[in-house]
């Protein structure tokens, strides 16, 4: 996540992510990006870059050597929602993992310009030998892909909890004054996919389960609102214009607006005890859904089986589109 602070107000408004089409960069482009700032990004104490995949030939991306001798195979998406992303990754792991010490060196000295042996710069690196059965005895794999491609996110999740080391890489792109900037967390083990989708639509729980009082006054006040912290700090995400969809829990999504962007605070229930316990923002083009669309027929239209548990969450703009498409006209 990225912020613009204004120093005056001390306040920091969110700037949303891009693609990498914005700046008309292809996958290939990027990986010579990543390969040349791969020492900013990974202490030089972690892993030994092997090499860069050539064109038109079928290699991983990147592949790396890390202390214990494990194999590192990079697979970098430029663009999101690829159903392949962990697919390819594997297939390399495939080709790749059988491969000895003089395979994986053989490899290595393609790339090396200074003509070493890869056991001397895991030495010169590392301060220490290793046996060389030891090296490719474990595989990670790497898949490195825009924050919000929560579907490959998805399924790097899935992998995990069974017992298969993936890890995403998440990047995220930012336009600032027609300049490109890039966001890298690298080797995340623990990953929400939906915690930084930004694209300007949003599911809000209206706290039915807790207060019938708090969701009739989403409903009547046409707002969107949050409560106590820091549950009500999800509001502070929203921005003008963007499409808000409430939710009550047991029956669906009740009613849609559009952000008006400027947050409002008040008593919690109108109590002096919950002072500002309250964020909220009003909802133009109020519309209230005739019959409510059940979680279901959400998954149905966006294609995700999501949870309904968290305050607020953020839809992918394709996913977002097709929803308020379909609760419109209800």
């Amino acid at each position: 996540m990225l912020l613009e602070i204004d120093l005056k107000a001390k306040v920091g408004e969110r700037i949303r992510g891009v693609n990498l089409k914005t700046f008309g960069i292809d996958e290939r482009t990027f990986q010579e990006i990543l390969y040349h700032s791969l020492d900013k990004l990974i202490p030089d104490d972690e892993l030994v870059l092997l090499m860069q995949s050539r064109r038109w030939q079928e290699e991983p991306d990147l592949m790396a050597i890390d202390k214990e001798g494990k194999l590192y195979i990079f697979e970098l998406k430029a663009w999101e929602a690829r159903s392949d992303n962990l697919l390819q990754v594997l297939r390399y792991g495939q080709i790749y993992g059988n491969h000895k010490y003089e395979d994986i060196n053989t490899l290595y000295k393609k790339f090396e310009t200074d003509g070493k042996d890869l056991n001397e710069s895991f030495k010169a690196v590392f301060g220490k030998d290793i046996d060389h059965k030891n090296f490719n005895a474990t595989q990670v794999f790497v898949v490195m892909t825009n924050g919000i491609d929560y579907k490959t996110r998805e399924a790097v999740q899935y992998w995990r909890s069974r017992g298969l080391d993936v890890r995403p890489w998440i990047y995220r792109v930012y336009s600032k004054n027609s300049e490109m900037l890039l966001e890298i967390s690298p080797f995340s083990t623990i990953d929400n996919p939906y915690e930084d989708i930004s694209e300007g639509y949003f599911i809000l729980n209206t706290n039915y389960s807790n207060s019938e009082d708090d969701h009739k006054s989403m409903l009547t006040e046409h707002i969107a609102a949050a409560y106590f912290s820091p549950w009500k700090n999800k509001i502070k995400n929203l921005s003008k214009g963007d499409i808000v969809f409430l939710y009550q829990s047991g029956n669906g999504i009740v009613a849609v607006g559009k952000a008006e962007g400027k947050l409002k605070k008040r008593n919690y229930q109108n109590n002096p005890k919950h002072v500002d316990e309250e964020f909220y923002m009003k909802l133009s083009n109020f519309h209230l859904l005739k019959i409510p669309m059940k979680a279901s027929e959400i998954k149905e239209v966006t294609g995700v089986n999501h949870r309904f548990m968290s305050t607020m969450f953020g839809l992918d703009a394709e996913s977002g589109k097709s929803l308020y498409k379909e609760v419109i006209v209800r």
